[in-house]
């Protein structure tokens, strides 16, 4: 490891000599030739430290190296950039501009009169890698370059590195600009983006994506004209004809589509003039030339959204009265009672900041609920089973304060008391979401001993590029990171949308909506920087400090490399750096002021001052703030219902360093045996796992004894728990540790537990060992282990594809994670300790097997069948193909067109997996030829199902008989009261990765936003109204009952269209539109 920093030394030191070198070099000496020999050598020099760096990363144990800590890769890479860009900046001068070159073109017009005319330089696009800009790069550089005879090769690929970037210049970084590289370069890029279907598509998916236009809007319509006329145009250059009358008629539909009310109206009564007629594009074109200019005609900003809203608010007509009193009588149903706005009382910014005493009395005298602040009853008809969180008694927890016999309230209390009764407008907002933080603000007169905030000046990047200084307050108590409204706007940073809202005392809150993530750079030195994920909100605090602070009796401060230079003066707050970062950005180094509690820490921003002045230091009173972000909650059941059918990025992320070193890792170590089965070794972090000395036996043996007490209170899971672990013995994928291996003390113990699954068809019991318990030093060996990258094929394609098939396919692999075995290496880290009666001695086994619950046995699961298909392609090409698309974990889902192929599948899949010791087992299939080919005895019927009984696939209900998919939806018990949390655990069941479901989700989704909209605490009643809309839409109440009696597939054999008979007739209906149930 020393060798190989040393060399990383040296190569850095190089990378200085050439910069300074160069630096000295006499402008006599530079020449074009002695610019490119040092850009070649630059990039070998690059390329030396980039493989060094991978290879340091690997192996290194940890991040405490001089060589991590003073980030001497980010300092490389940024003086590479530096002296790179200074070669090239150089090197322009000797190359000649695209006009200056001899082409053809120009001897071709040797003769002609205006050959003497300077013509303005012809600049050549960049390619960045986007399709549909491909063939203007193409035809530009073609015919002024690439076909210019009087260019050398090596000038060309030159040309054309200078006018690649992103995705197109990685393409070709492996070519050095050498004479015999152009041609195979230029090969390559054209292979890559000269595809006629992917340009066409990138030209489609444009015009497709249009945006509707949603009010009359001249730059709208322009915009419109011209990316479809831009569009038209490239699929003419890629030969598609467009002139056709189903083509003309296919982009005058989509663009009439586009449009708004009035321009569509304008169009059809243009179009009336002319009969019946089929419209054309050209006729469409030059109406919406027409009606462009028309518009910026009549008004000049281009905007006719005012106009419009203005117009609508003139308008009397008796339809837009009846609209406007059905908008307020819906809208008086969530009127706030206090300030007359739509929102509820508790979210009202003049309630939250009264004292606990003001509110109660308001409530009283407005004759509103004590316990939900509702208008519609008292409290003693109040249906909320919840009361007061602080004393229990049945009020609302805001109307609850402390009575004069009770303990008086803290100093901080009653500055929150005091706080109250003064608005402040930050701290009035009421949001919802999936993100809690909670705040304090604290508003007061300041005490005669002041404290100091910590503050920096910190350079932070632009999105143009360039660098601004903006003052940051380091915060430790608060969690998260704030950033103000004008900073985002000002460095134009780019918005991710969240949901959340920060509350402080008083229960005041404030509205989370975006996210931004900023690089903050020090002033001292540009390679100390850090990434930040802050929240966005429209201020932070006021000026910090309140007003000038003296700091002349410390000296010493003189000699730091302050922050904040200006920390003594009052100044804006641009963002707020919590705890998340606050371990990156200190570094080793305090000093405390002789006379007083003022300290001065170093930083990576450089010194920073904080803490109490003395009265020689006293400041006039004013506003401070105190930001201590203490919670942050997030609502993973309802995040992940949201996720659920989010489809997946389908582009292939890169491997992360940790995912390439774990791929890396299991190339080098995974062998096979014998018999053809695969021996992994455990992926560690690093070569020495801290969770091998934390003393794990202990809280196993104690795991174990709460597992006794379990299993002895339920005899039928103790008999099938004892038989999982014989079994376990009997087929040595458990072995009992021995007398001399028990003296090694680098082991660990996994604690274990039963899953009980009653659906299963085999295994209802599974002993699951838990990873991730922690020893005394807090280290469990999931956290030293590599989880890997992300192999598992997507559930939902795989289903799509499986559909497709006539004849379906789906089996298992028994024990899938128990037929690869682990490492000799390994197996002390999979230790447990166990025995079959309580009566006995605790004896000890280690685990030979790959196990449940260890965070890399997913990976390494699912790496060896793609490793196993890989081997064997050769052998069992179809079975390898399917391998490697059709498994999910230990489910196989595949199928075919024919019996005869179905009956190759199933042969060479069986022969595919026992050459790597997996066996498959419960085939089962919608054809019964097929089942009866392969033999009773491979089919699932032998365990005694009947007909009509459903079998699991991946999650769902599969008919096999019928060939359908059908759900189980068990409906909720009726409740007196029925809370937030509750309708969302309901509406959680709904498993529907394929939206069949649909009309049954969507009404879910749609009241449980209107739950967030009415701002309902987890577990306060519903009103009335909500509750009646709940019972309307429990699937599947109020449906229309119907049996499907025909189906009509299409020609890919996918059934979507259905006859179904009911009560009131036959009905022909889209599969997606219906809801299949079980009898």
């Amino acid at each position: 490891m020393e060798a190989l920093l040393s060399l990383q030394d040296e190569l850095y030191d190089n990378l200085m000599k050439a910069e300074r070198n160069f630096k000295k070099t006499s402008k006599e000496r530079i020449k074009r030739q002695y610019l490119e020999t040092r850009l070649e050598l630059l990039e070998q020099l690059f390329k030396d430290f980039k493989d060094g760096h991978k290879e340091v990363v690997a192996r290194a144990k940890g991040k405490k190296e001089s060589y991590f800590t003073e980030g001497k890769y980010e300092i490389f890479e940024e003086l590479y950039v530096q002296y790179k860009s200074s070669l090239r900046e150089a090197l322009q001068q000797f190359l000649p501009s695209v006009t200056e070159l001899p082409s053809p073109a120009v001897y071709n017009s040797a003769n002609n009169n205006c050959s003497d005319i300077k013509l303005p330089r012809i600049q050549l696009p960049t390619f960045e890698g986007r399709y549909e800009e491909w063939p203007t790069f193409y035809d530009m550089f073609s015919s002024l370059i690439h076909n210019n005879k009087n260019i050398s090769s090596v000038q060309k690929l030159h040309y054309l590195k200078s006018n690649l970037s992103g995705e197109a210049l990685n393409l070709l970084s492996n070519f050095s600009t050498t004479d015999a590289n152009y041609e195979e370069a230029w090969k390559q890029l054209v292979r890559r983006y000269n595809n006629k279907r992917y340009n066409c598509n990138a030209v489609m998916r444009t015009l497709f994506g249009t945006k509707k236009i949603q009010t009359e809007s001249a730059n709208a319509i322009r915009s419109l004209l011209d990316t479809t006329s831009t569009c038209l145009k490239s699929l003419e250059n890629l030969g598609i004809s467009t002139e056709s009358s189903y083509a003309n008629a296919s982009v005058v539909y989509l663009v009439v589509s586009k449009l708004d009310t009035e321009s569509v109206k304008q169009w059809e009564q243009q179009l009336n003039m002319k009969c019946d007629e089929l419209p054309t594009w050209i006729q469409l074109r030059d109406y919406l030339e027409y009606r462009f200019r028309t518009l910026e005609m009549i008004d000049t900003n281009g905007n006719r959204a005012a106009q419009q809203s203005k117009s609508a608010a003139k308008s009397k007509s008796f339809h837009a009265s009846l609209e406007k009193d059905k908008e307020n009588k819906s809208k008086s149903k969530q009127e706030c009672p206090m300030c007359h706005e739509i929102h509820y009382l508790n979210q009202c910014k003049r309630f939250n900041l009264m004292t606990p005493k003001q509110r109660q009395d308001f409530v009283q005298t407005s004759k509103l609920c004590f316990n939900c602040l509702s208008s519609t009853h008292a409290v003693v008809k109040c249906r909320q089973s919840f009361s007061c969180k602080k004393c229990g008694r049945r009020h609302h927890t805001m109307l609850h304060f402390e009575r004069e016999n009770q303990e008086p309230a803290s100093s901080l209390e009653k500055a929150a008391a005091a706080s109250s009764s003064e608005p402040k407008q930050d701290r009035a907002s009421t949001t919802r979401g999936d993100t809690h933080i909670t705040t304090t603000f604290s508003r007061g007169e300041l005490q005669p001993n002041s404290v100091l905030l910590a503050t920096a000046k910190v350079k932070v990047f632009r999105s143009n590029g360039f660098k601004h200084i903006i003052r940051a307050l380091l915060d430790q108590g608060s969690q998260a990171s704030f950033v103000s409204e004008s900073t985002v706007q000002l460095l134009g940073l780019v918005r991710k949308p969240v949901s959340g809202w920060v509350s402080g005392l008083g229960d005041g809150r404030m509205r989370i909506k975006n996210t931004v993530t900023l690089r903050l750079e020090s002033r001292h030195n540009p390679a100390s920087y850090i990434l930040v994920n802050a929240y966005v909100l429209h201020s932070l605090t006021s000026l910090l400090p309140s007003t000038n602070v003296s700091t002349s009796k410390w000296l010493e401060i003189d000699k730091l490399p302050l922050a904040d230079p200006t920390y003594s003066t009052p100044g804006r707050i641009d963002i707020l750096l919590g705890a998340e970062v606050y371990s990156e950005i200190l570094l080793d180094g305090v000093m405390k002021h002789p006379d007083c509690n003022l300290i001065a820490q170093n930083t990576v921003f450089g010194w920073i001052l904080s803490g109490r002045v003395s009265k020689g230091y006293r400041t006039i009173a004013g506003d401070n703030l105190i930001s201590m972000h203490v919670h942050m909650k997030e609502d993973e059941l309802l995040k992940r219902f949201w996720e659920m059918e989010d489809e997946p990025n389908l582009i292939k992320k890169e491997m992360t360093n940790s995912e390439k070193v774990c791929e890396d890792f299991f190339d080098s170590t995974t062998v096979r045996d014998d018999e053809g089965r695969f021996i992994v070794r455990l992926p560690f972090a690093t070569d020495d796992p801290k969770c091998q000395y934390g003393n794990t036996e202990v809280r196993a043996v104690k795991r174990l004894e709460n597992l006794e007490r379990k299993l002895s209170k339920d005899l039928k899971l103790r008999e099938e728990y004892n038989r999982v672990m014989s079994e376990y013995l009997s087929m040595d994928h458990m072995r009992l540790v021995s007398e001399s291996e028990l003296q090694k003390s680098k082991a660990v113990y996994l604690p274990h537990h039963a899953v009980v699954r009653e659906d299963k068809d085999t295994t209802k019991v599974r002993v699951v060992f838990d990873a991730s318990s922690k020893g005394d030093n807090s280290v469990s060996l999931n956290d030293e282990l590599l989880v890997g990258p992300r192999l598992q094929q997507d559930l939902r394609h795989i289903l799509m594809r499986w559909r497709h098939h006539k004849v379906c396919i789906v089996a298992d692999i028994i024990k899938m994670y128990r037929m690869v075995r682990v490492a000799d290496k390994d197996t002390d880290f999979q230790r447990i300790v166990w025995r079959f009666d309580p009566s006995e001695p605790i004896k000890r086994y280690k685990l030979l097997r790959l196990t449940f619950g260890t965070a890399c046995a997913p990976y390494l699961a699912v790496k060896v069948l793609h490793r196993l298909a890989e081997l064997e392609e050769k052998r069992y090409p179809l079975a390898a193909a399917i391998t490697k698309q059709c498994y999910y974990m230990d489910d196989l889902m595949t199928g075919s067109d024919t019996v005869s192929e179905a009956i190759k599948i199933y042969e060479e899949m069986n022969e595919l997996m026992r050459s790597g010791g997996f066996e498959l087992q419960k085939w089962n299939s919608n054809n019964e030829r097929f089942l009866e080919r392969i033999g009773k005895n491979e089919s699932s019927e032998r365990q005694t199902i009947k007909l009509n009984d459903l079998i699991k696939v991946l999650g769902l209900s599969w008919n096999r008989k019928n060939d359908n998919f059908e759900y189980v939806i068990n409906l909720p018990e009726p409740k007196d009261f029925v809370t937030k949390r509750q309708v969302l655990s309901e509406v959680a069941r709904l498993y529907d990765p394929l939206g069949w479901i649909a009309p049954v989700v969507v009404n879910a989704k749609i009241l449980i936003q209107k739950l967030w909209k009415s701002g309902f605490e987890w577990d306060d009643c519903l009103t009335d109204e909500i509750l009646d809309e709940w019972e309307d839409n429990v699937p599947p109440a109020k449906w229309l009952l119907g049996k499907i009696i025909k189906k009509f597939p299409g020609p890919d054999n996918v059934t979507r269209v259905v006859s179904i008979k009911c009560k009131t007739g036959e009905y022909r209906r889209p599969v997606s539109k219906i809801c299949i149930l079980t009898k």
